[in-house]
C-alpha cells in the first residue's frame, strides 16, 4: 500500500518534460472542485427556497383545514373543543372565506377576504408577526401587533377624520398586504370598500346587485410572499359573518399541529373524532402539486450540475492514461523486480482518488463559502417574478455529504480502466523496445 501511494505521488508531481500531464491533472483538479461547488451552492438554494416557501406557505395557512361537506360550519366552538382532544394539536381557530373585490380611490382588485379571530388566530397563522404598520405607525412590539388585531373589530379613526364628520363614524377594521395597500393607495386609517359581486341582492330591474361594504384599513402586513401580500386581506369574524349573511356559522375551522411531517396521522384522527360530515385537507395534499414539482426540480438540476463531475472524471481517465502511455518503461521494470498487478492497479487508483479528494474538498469549502455568502449578504429577488424577496439558502449536511461522496465514487470510477491496462501491461513487451 505504501509502495503504491508512494509511487502514485511522484507521478502526480510537476516535471519539466510532463508539464502537459501535471497541466491536465490541474484540470482535472478544478473541474471536480467547480463540479463540487456548484452542486453544493445549488441545492443548497433549491432546498431553502423549498423550506422557505413551505415556511411562509403555513406561516399564512394553517397545518390542516377542517371543512363540512355541504355548506358552512354550525356550532363550531363543540366542534373545536373536539379537535382540541386530539394529540398533537397545539392551536385551533373558526375563519371564513371567500372571494371579493376591494376598490380605494385609485383602483380595484380581487382579493381573499378571510374572517378570523383575533384572539385565536395567533395560534394558527403568523398575521401577528408580520404586521408592520398600525394606527400609531410602525410596529416594533408583539403587544403593538396584537394589540392591532384586539381593535380589528373597531379600529381607531383615520388621520384625517374629524370628530364631526358624520363618516368619522366607527367602521369595520380590515387588514391588508404591503403590496395590495401600495397597488391601492392606502395608508392605515384609510377607507376601502369590499364589493361581493355574487350578492343574492335584486335591484329595481331585476338585476343582481353587489353587496358593498366599507372598512376602514386597520393595520398593514408583510409576510415576503407576493402572492399573499397581494391577495389575502383579514376582517374579524363577525363583519365576515354579517357581510356574507353567514349568521353565526364559520367556513371552518384552522388547525396547527406539533409535528408538520405527522399530518397525515393528525387529520386522519380529527376527521375520525368529528365523523361525517366533517373532512379535512391538509398542508401536504393541498400544496402537493407544488412540493412534488420543487422535488423533481432539485433532483434534475442535480443530475445536470453533476455532469460537471463527470466531464472532470473524463479528464482524469485521459490524464491517467496518458501517464500509462509515458511510464510503460518504469511498469515494466517494477513488474520485473517483483511488483504485483495489485501493486500496479493501486498507484493509478490512488492517483485518481487523490485527484476527487482534492477536488472535493476543496470544492466542498468552496460552496460552503459561496452559501455562507449568500445566506449573509442576500440576493435579492423581483417579487412580480417570484414568490420570495430574496433567494433563501439552506444547508443540508446530509446533501453536502453525499456530493463530496458522490464526487470522489465518480473520480475512482473513472481509474478502474487506466489503472486496468496499467496492470496489464507484460514486462517483456514493455522492455523489448527500450
Amino acid at each position: 500500500m505504501r509502495f503504491a501511494w508512494l509511487i502514485a505521488v511522484s507521478h502526480l508531481r510537476s516535471r519539466k518534460k510532463e508539464m502537459g500531464v501535471s497541466a491536465i491533472t490541474l484540470i482535472s483538479i478544478v473541474g471536480v472542485t467547480v463540479g463540487v461547488a456548484a452542486l453544493i451552492m445549488v441545492l443548497s438554494v433549491m432546498a431553502g427556497f423549498e423550506i422557505d416557501l413551505r415556511d411562509k406557505i403555513l406561516g399564512s395557512n394553517a397545518h390542516i383545514v377542517v371543512l363540512k361537506y355541504g355548506g358552512t360550519v354550525d356550532g363550531y366552538e363543540e366542534a373545536i373543543q373536539k379537535i382540541e382532544a386530539v394529540p398533537d394539536v397545539k392551536g385551533v381557530a373558526p375563519f371564513v372565506y371567500s372571494e371579493m373585490m376591494i376598490r380605494s380611490a385609485a383602483g380595484a382588485t380581487g382579493v381573499i377576504l378571510k374572517g378570523i379571530d383575533p384572539k385565536r388566530v395567533g395560534e394558527v397563522i403568523d398575521l401577528a408577526e408580520n404586521m408592520v404598520q398600525g394606527p400609531d405607525g410602525e410596529l416594533t412590539t408583539m403587544e403593538a401587533k396584537q394589540a392591532v388585531l384586539d381593535r380589528l373589530h373597531e379600529p381607531p379613526p383615520g388621520p384625517f377624520d374629524s370628530e364631526n364628520d358624520p363618516n368619522a363614524a366607527p367602521l369595520p377594521g380590515i387588514i391588508i398586504g404591503e403590496e395590495l395597500a401600495n397597488e391601492l393607495k392606502v395608508f392605515v386609517g384609510d377607507k376601502v370598500y369590499i364589493i361581493n359581486p355574487v350578492s343574492q341582492n335584486i335591484g329595481p330591474l331585476g338585476a343582481p346587485v353587489p353587496d358593498v361594504k366599507q372598512l376602514r384599513v386597520a393595520g398593514i402586513f408583510y409576510s415576503g410572499m407576493y402572492e399573499y401580500d397581494t391577495k389575502w386581506t383579514y376582517v374579524s369574524i363577525p363583519d365576515a359573518q354579517q357581510f356574507l349573511k353567514l349568521g353565526d356559522s364559520v367556513t371552518g375551522i384552522e388547525i396547527t399541529v406539533g409535528d408538520i411531517f405527522g399530518v397525515d396521522a393528525t387529520s386522519l384522527a380529527i376527521e375520525k373524532t368529528l365523523e361525517f360530515p366533517f373532512y379535512s385537507r391538509h398542508w401536504k395534499n393541498l400544496n402537493k402539486s407544488l412540493f412534488s414539482a420543487l422535488k423533481l426540480e432539485k433532483v434534475v438540476m442535480g443530475l445536470i450540475l453533476g455532469l460537471i463531475v463527470a466531464v472532470a472524471s473524463l479528464n482524469i481517465a485521459g490524464t491517467l492514461i496518458l501517464v500509462v502511455l509515458s511510464k510503460g518503461r518504469e511498469i515494466a521494470i517494477m513488474k520485473a523486480m517483483g511488483a504485483t498487478s495489485q501493486q500496479i492497479r493501486g498507484i493509478f487508483i490512488f492517483e485518481g482518488l487523490f485527484i476527487g479528494l482534492v477536488g472535493g474538498s476543496v470544492g466542498t469549502v468552496l460552496g460552503l463559502l459561496g452559501c455562507f455568502g449568500l445566506d449573509r449578504y442576500g440576493w435579492p429577488l423581483d417579487t412580480d417574478v417570484y414568490y420570495l424577496d430574496r433567494l433563501p439558502v439552506e444547508i443540508e449536511p446530509t446533501m453536502v455529504a453525499l456530493v463530496g461522496v458522490v464526487a470522489v465514487l465518480i473520480c475512482f470510477l473513472a481509474t478502474l480502466y487506466p489503472a486496468s491496462r496499467a496492470a496489464a501491461i507484460d514486462p517483456a513487451e514493455g522492455l523489448r523496445y527500450e
